[in-house]
């Protein structure tokens, strides 16, 4: 990528058998240590979305049984080279 370009990088986290994998926070790292640097971070909350409205109460239940915290997300990250 050119110099004075930006990438944008949207990425969630993760849980595996109870425990949280900072997936978004990795991937950021791993971005700034290819050269790039960090101009903002976004958390983008889809509380509600229409493609998954009616799964609503499966993910809480999901989410309770497994031990982790309900709290649907996603990580914007802006990065210029």
């Amino acid at each position: 990528m050119d110099k004075g370009r930006y990438l944008a990088l949207v990425i969630g986290d993760k849980y595996s058998k109870g425990e949280w994998i900072p997936l978004g926070f990795y991937a950021m790292n791993e971005t700034m240590k290819a050269g790039f640097k960090l101009k903002s971070t976004i958390v983008k909350n889809f509380d509600i979305t229409k493609g998954k409205q009616s799964q609503q109460e499966l993910w809480r239940y999901r989410a309770l049984l497994g031990g982790f915290y309900v709290f649907k997300h996603e990580y914007i990250f802006l990065f210029e080279r």
